[in-house]
């Protein structure tokens, strides 16, 4: 249906209903005349503000919503999506004489001020949509989730279908699953829904949680948590990381702002680090182990997670305190009573868990997605994502894909740092380019809440500044405001006038400084009136950095660009040195850079530069040591093994041994583990083309294995990367790397050396 058509259509509907309310109620009335001073009077805004709770869960309403959160976030064809899916429901829906919730008179005038609402929005949102040719379709389709999330459906399973699933369920055992659950009638229920109803939703999701279920499994397994609750992100956003939710809830794991916060994802006028998944999903263990840790049960931390700690506290304490109860018994979720949603919530979580363990059984085709590979740059600049796809020479969406939690249209101006995601291979044309990049000089921001009657040109001249300054700001394509909205005003510093006799100075250089005998951040920050913040991004420390005798700081700040790592083959960005000279240290190096650009190891460098004392600082001398690399005559051409050596040879190197598929495994990971392919996996099985495991079966497997010596590498960590990065990079998993490192946690930092098996 085209959008003159729905106008029409709902315009109808509306004035038809409304007339047939006024000539129910007050016969007397003109009800035309009603209507349209009813509409004269009444701003749409003022109507937005008063809508009541019962009208508030209308499809309409609901849609409605999305889209202005998707216009606060200027993702416009998202909300003509949503805007269009509102209007077409708000024709569809029928108002109901049974419902007790709202009146025919509420009913009337939601539909007489629905329309205009809608309308209003989309003259916002069409001046700012992409020009013919862009796709936004796939946008739409592959980034926002909404059915399957919030729809709580009532088409319920009859016994024979009942029959049929638990004909299935029977003959599981629960004890491959590792979230406790009970194949009760409300866990089947919700079988039935998300195998029929929500076929499709279930079906993605599970396709796109194999893009990201490494990394949750890592994140999982090393808080030592079921594995199982990568199934409530399922739940919650069907790993869309730009699903919205009626409570403003965001991202993979769907924190509402107040939580996100309190857990590391926050989210402001830029950015939205819900939408981060390594973030949201360390975020999301932190919430899930700490509501454990308070009801000792993961559905009723589940539960908790979904309507509030709160709640389920207090009806487990009255569920405890009933004296008609036997006392002896713990309180599970399944005793409570608990809103409609939440009574949903858990056995869907555990329903998709059934489902995900055995698609097949459900004939779900699930085929292997994987995240797009990208390079990570650290920026201290705000720099608009336009002037980063023209240099790159790439699409602007797709580096939004890549940093999926920018709101706006720049990396944040209002962080000292940012970790800008690349597509693969560009960091250093990136790097290259960066000074001839157009950058966000704001000298400082303020936040502007659009009022009644306001406009551009108004709020222009409140602020002093041009409305041109004021739509490049907002990256506005139109002059079109809306009552609520939210601006960016850039505010301008004039200059302090210099007197005449003033004497141009000398750029200030760069101050150091070495530390001393019982010196700490805390004391050099006071000391040179500073933050200890600045001082760990000036001198590249995290949170457990401590600083020791001897070490130099910058304790102004540097000129931070990245910098690209030179080849190590090419001594060409280097200046050759005489006998004796010293290196003069320059912005971006490090020992490492150093050392490969000399061909000397980093050991034989930091020896003999006090290296393992001393931070690195620009300006320094090096000692940069003579070094030789010792060079073997080639071995002589030895004779061919005989064909029984050359067999004994091969037996050693291959290892052939058994392996018990676990929950959560395919072939894929088990070949990867080993080191072979999921062909020679099958063959050695008698497996034909079928990829079908069962948790307890009994696999052989081999694999080539290469000797230490040669399988070993050592990989310098470097500013920006994390172990997801690096993992990539070498194409090994994030538990690998901590395992062959014996780390503690996650957490690596700069000029840290990891060991990569291959």
């Amino acid at each position: 249906m085209g959008f003159a058509k729905q106008l029409k259509c709902a315009m109808i509907v509306a004035a038809t209903m409304l007339f047939v309310s006024c000539a129910s109620n007050k016969p007397s009335v003109d009800p035309a005349t009603t209507a349209q001073d009813s509409i004269q009077t009444s701003e749409p805004t003022d109507f937005s503000d008063s809508i009541s709770d019962s009208l508030a869960i209308r499809p309409s309403w609901t849609y409605y919503q999305y889209a202005l959160q998707a216009m606060d976030n200027q993702e416009w064809a998202l909300a003509k999506h949503y805007l269009d899916e509102s209007l077409q429901l708000l024709v569809a829906e029928k108002y109901d004489t049974t419902a007790k919730s709202y009146s025919a008179t509420e009913d009337s005038l939601y539909r007489a001020h629905m329309p205009f609402l809608i309308v209003s929005a989309l003259d916002e949102v069409f001046p700012n949509l992409p020009e013919k040719g862009d796709s936004t379709v796939n946008f739409v389709r592959n980034e926002v989730s909404i059915e399957g999330v919030d729809d709580l459906d009532e088409n319920q399973a009859d016994s024979a279908s009942l029959q049929v699933i638990e004909s299935f369920l029977d003959t599981l055992d629960v004890s491959q699953f590792s979230l406790p659950v009970e194949f009760n009638e409300r866990v089947m229920q919700e079988i039935f829904y998300m195998t029929g109803s929500a076929r499709s939703f279930m079906e993605g999701s599970l396709n796109r949680k194999t893009a990201y279920d490494s990394m949750v499994y890592a994140k999982l397994e090393e808080a030592k948590m079921p594995r199982d609750l990568i199934y409530l992100a399922l739940v919650e956003s069907g790993f869309k990381l730009k699903a919205y939710s009626r409570a403003k809830a965001s991202g993979m794991w769907q924190f509402i702002p107040e939580t996100g916060k309190r857990y590391g994802v926050d989210v402001d006028y830029w950015v939205d680090m819900r939408r981060n998944p390594e973030m949201a999903t360390d975020a999301a263990v932190q919430y899930l182990t700490r509501l454990h840790d308070e009801f000792n049960d993961w559905l009723l931390a589940m539960a908790a997670y979904n309507c509030g700690e709160g709640r389920v506290r207090r009806l487990v304490r009255e569920m405890k305190e009933d004296s008609t109860r036997d006392s002896s018994l713990a309180v599970t979720y399944w005793d409570l009573e608990l809103p409609k949603e939440t009574m949903r919530y858990v056995p869907r979580i555990l329903a998709a868990m059934v489902i995900g363990h055995f698609p097949e059984q459900y004939e779900m085709t699930i085929k292997q997605q994987y995240r797009p590979e990208f390079d990570t740059v650290t920026v201290f600049d705000s720099f608009p994502l336009e002037e980063v796809a023209k240099l790159l020479r790439v699409k602007e969406d797709t580096l939004r894909s890549l940093n999926a939690e920018l709101i706006k249209w720049c990396t944040p101006p209002n962080r000292d740092s940012y970790v800008l995601r690349l597509p693969v291979g560009t960091r250093a044309k990136f790097v290259d380019g960066y000074d001839r990049m157009e950058k966000n000089n704001f000298s400082s921001w303020h936040h502007h809440k659009v009022r009644k009657g306001e406009s551009l040109g108004i709020i222009a001249r409140q602020y002093g500044i041009k409305v041109s300054e004021l739509q490049q700001a907002n990256d506005m394509k139109s002059s079109r405001i809306r009552a609520g909205q939210n601006l960016l005003i850039p505010i301008k510093v004039t200059p302090k006038p210099k007197s005449k006799n003033s004497v141009a100075r000398k750029p200030e250089k760069v101050r150091t400084y070495v530390a001393k005998l019982g010196d700490n951040l805390a004391a050099v920050a006071r000391k040179f009136g500073v933050s200890q913040e600045s001082l760990r991004l000036w001198n590249s420390m995290d949170a457990t950095s401590v600083i020791s005798e001897g070490d130099t700081l910058f304790v102004s700040k540097p000129e931070l660009k990245p910098s690209a790592e030179p080849d190590p083959k090419s001594t060409a960005s280097r200046p050759k040195l005489a006998k004796g000279e010293k290196y003069v240290v320059q912005a971006g190096d490090s020992y490492s850079t150093i050392a490969k650009a000399y061909d000397v190891p980093v050991l034989l460098l930091l020896q003999s530069n006090q290296g393992y004392k001393k931070r690195l600082a620009v300006g320094d001398s090096l000692v940069v040591p003579q070094f030789v690399r010792s060079t073997k005559p080639a071995a002589k051409s030895q004779p061919k093994a005989s064909a029984a050596s050359s067999s004994s040879s091969s037996s050693k190197k291959e290892k052939t041994s058994t392996y018990v598929v676990k929950s959560g495994d395919n072939l894929s990971v088990i070949a990867h583990r080993y080191n072979t392919t999921v062909a020679k996996l099958q063959a050695l099985n008698n497996m034909g083309s079928s990829t079908n495991l069962e948790v307890g079966q009994v696999l052989k497997v081999s694999g080539d294995v290469p000797s230490a010596s040669s399988s070993q590498r050592i990989h310098t960590v470097q500013k920006g990367e994390g172990l997801w990065d690096i993992a990539r990079q070498y194409k090994v998993s994030i538990e690998d790397i901590v395992k062959w490192n014996n780390l503690s946690d996650t957490k690596i930092r700069v000029g840290d050396k990891l060991k990569i098996n291959k």
